[in-house]
């Protein structure tokens, strides 16, 4: 199959490295980390990247028999699905929706689900370490996570907007009483790639935030099955053209229905 993969660059490594695996041919564009804190944005952005492979306008896809700078006219082999690489990431995918495309997205509230391989270990975990800040390789690259060098960098910066010491330490701890809503931190440690900066990393952000510890193997099976096309209903949504992306509210996590 030739399947276009619009994903978060928090699952960079993940899915660059079952691209270079699989059988499928497999178009890539990775949008940067963050919009799931901005869901309309989100939601804009994910359509705009839609809609443009259809038009044949995307500035991000492999136009087969390209040559150099100038684009090629649209090949006949057109993609077989458009992949999702997003959970419902704070309803920011409520609403997409193609005219001619499958879209294929994995059953979860975000990606978590997608590095521990499943929404029911995931909610097994919700529920064994309650109050997690989750940390992984592809979000330690892409995203700043939280840490002492963080709060020390937003110091800085509100510093120099003219902050004094006394109004700084007020908002600061404004700012980070979302820190006292946690007890652990997890770092899910991949089974293709890791390095050990990066549980150093997360075990000393967890001291700093008096968290506990915890490293957690992940698990690349739900991925896998997702850019090698076998959506089993339990674990992927498929949408058919014409349809748009809904939150269920149920076990199921998103579900679908015609675009009015």
């Amino acid at each position: 199959m030739r399947l276009k993969l619009i994903a978060c660059k928090a699952l960079s490594r993940e899915l660059s490295y079952l691209s270079a695996l699989s059988e499928n041919n497999i178009d890539i564009t990775f949008v940067r980390q963050g919009y799931h804190s901005a869901p309309e944005v989100l939601r804009r952005n994910l359509q705009q990247e839609i809609d443009s492979v259809e038009s044949g306008k995307d500035p991000h896809t492999n136009e087969l028999g390209g040559n150099g700078d100038k684009p090629s006219p649209l090949n006949s082999e057109d993609f077989d699905a458009i992949l999702i690489g997003y959970g419902l990431c704070s309803n920011g995918i409520v609403g997409l929706r193609s005219k001619k495309h499958t879209l294929v997205i994995p059953r979860g509230h975000d990606c978590i689900t997608f590095f521990l391989g499943s929404k029911e270990r995931y909610a097994e975990y919700f529920k064994s370490l309650p109050g997690c800040f989750w940390y992984t390789a592809s979000w330690i690259e892409n995203s700043d996570m939280p840490c002492e060098a963080q709060e020390a960098r937003m110091r800085e910066y509100y510093l120099e907007k003219g902050y004094d010491e006394e109004d700084l330490e007020f908002f600061m701890e404004e700012m980070n009483g979302w820190t006292k809503n946690y007890k652990n931190a997890a770092y899910i440690k991949m089974p293709f790639y890791d390095k050990e900066d990066y549980q150093r990393f997360t075990q000393t952000a967890a001291d700093f935030y008096h968290w506990d510890y915890n490293l957690i193997d992940g698990d690349m099976s739900l991925l896998e099955r997702f850019l090698a096309g076998k959506w089993d209903e339990e674990s992927f949504l498929v949408v058919p053209p014409g349809y748009e992306v809904v939150a269920s509210n149920d076990a199921g996590v998103i579900s679908c229905k015609p675009v009015s």
